[in-house]
């Protein structure tokens, strides 16, 4: 249905002059790790409609960059399906299915090899009958919650510039997983999402940038005031606070594996446990 209907839209939809009307790139903070995303709304007009309409989708980031208020766009729409809010009812040749998930392509490709290898686990136990096999799920649950849930730290600038930003929001992670504190893990070393926008040389638009800091080690930190930050001259997006440590990532990754062997053993004592008794078991029945 995601990628069927902007398709359908497209072909059997009546067409329409638009105009790009507004740019709007937000950064949602979940858990411990933050999303993207890129959107453009367009203005256009129903024949017979007195009333403009509007119709918003989620782009790239290189088409957000391209494009500009004011830019002409074709919009396709259903007209019977304008009123409800169920369904999309405008599309445009803009829009981006994959965009609107949020994702990067960093968690993609994390996501990808943990997936890759369980399915390789799942082919030896369940394909090939290799029955120890089934002993890898653990220790493949343990690793890939070190690797998707170990916090890093943002790219460093290849190109370095230096510039004038905004904080515009500062969230603090000190637990690891849930965000119940029943569920989650306290960190011994919390570190900082922060967001910061400034307006590159060449943009129309202010972009944001994330960073990620100690907890502390930008002293009064808030929302609202000037940082001096340095950026990537041709991703604008990879920047960094030019103060501020990073050490969060080694700590939170000794946690991990402190975690993980602490699983791993309780495991194995349950097994050896099982073990003992189906042998005193078999020794009665006997």
């Amino acid at each position: 249905m995601a990628f069927a209907w902007p398709a359908y839209l497209e072909s059997a939809g009546s067409a329409a002059p638009g105009v790009i009307t507004e740019k709007l790139e937000s950064v949602r903070v979940e858990y411990t790790d933050w999303f993207r995303r890129f959107q453009v709304m367009a203005a256009y007009s129903i024949p017979g409609q007195p009333v403009q309409h509007r119709a918003i989708c989620d782009v790239s980031e290189k088409t957000y960059d391209s494009i500009h208020v004011g830019n002409a766009v074709v919009v396709h729409y259903f007209g019977g399906l304008l009123n409800q809010p169920f369904i999309p009812a405008t599309h445009f040749s803009l829009c981006s299915n994959f965009a609107s998930s949020g994702l990067r392509s960093s968690v993609v490709r994390h996501l990808v090899i943990a997936f890759v290898a369980l399915l390789a686990i799942l082919f030896l136990w369940r394909v090939l009958r290799i029955r120890i096999a089934m002993w890898l799920l653990l220790p493949w649950l343990c690793l890939s919650f070190a690797y998707l849930g170990v916090p890093h730290v943002e790219p460093e600038p290849e190109h370095p510039v230096s510039a004038t930003a905004i904080v515009d929001s500062v969230t603090t992670i000190t637990t690891l997983g849930a965000t119940s504190n029943d569920e989650s893990i306290p960190l011994p070393h919390p570190y900082q999402i922060v967001l910061l926008k400034f307006v590159p040389p060449g943009m129309d638009t202010a972009v944001t940038v994330v960073d990620k800091i100690d907890v502390g080690s930008v002293p009064n930190l808030k929302e609202g005031q000037s940082a001096d930050i340095i950026y990537d001259r041709e991703h604008p997006r990879f920047a960094r606070l030019q103060s501020g440590t990073r050490l969060f990532p080694g700590r939170t990754l000794k946690l991990v594996i402190l975690c993980s062997i602490a699983s791993i053993g309780l495991v194995a004592i349950a097994a050896g446990i099982g073990g003992f008794f189906r042998l005193i078991r078999r020794s009665i029945f006997r």
